[in-house]
C-alpha cells in the first residue's frame, strides 16, 4: 500500500500532521496518553476528526530509538477498516521537529 505522511513536533510538545493513501486522507493529532501506566502501552494517542466535526481515536504510537541510537515514532493506525504501520523517521536534512511517514514492509 502507498502509504504518505508528515508529522510536526510544535514549541507546546503537540505532534499534528497528515497520513494519506489512495483511499484516506486524514489529519492527525498525537496527544499524550493520559492512560499509560505501563512501559508497554502506548505514549501517544491518534485522532482525527470525523466528516461532522466529532475527534475519534484511530491509533497509538511509541517513542523507539534505533539500534543506531536515533529517535522516532513507531504508529498503529486503523482506516478504513484496516491497521496501517508506520514510522516516523527524521533524517539529517528534515527541519528541526518534522518527521516524514514511513511505512513498515509488509
Amino acid at each position: 500500500m502507498a502509504i504518505d505522511g508528515k508529522i510536526t513536533r510544535t514549541d507546546d510538545d503537540a505532534i499534528t500532521g497528515w497520513i494519506a493513501s489512495l483511499t484516506f486522507d486524514v489529519d492527525i493529532t498525537l496527544t499524550k496518553n493520559p492512560h499509560k501506566t505501563k512501559e508497554t502501552h502506548p505514549d501517544f494517542e491518534i485522532t482525527t476528526r470525523t466528516p461532522r466535526n466529532r475527534i475519534i481515536r484511530i491509533g497509538s504510537a511509541w517513542e523507539q530509538t534505533s539500534q543506531a541510537g536515533n529517535d522516532y515514532l513507531s504508529l498503529s493506525v486503523m482506516v478504513n477498516g484496516q491497521q496501517v504501520r508506520v514510522n516516523a523517521l527524521r533524517t539529517e536534512e528534515d527541519p528541526e521537529g518534522e518527521y516524514r511517514l514511513v511505512p513498515l514492509a509488509a
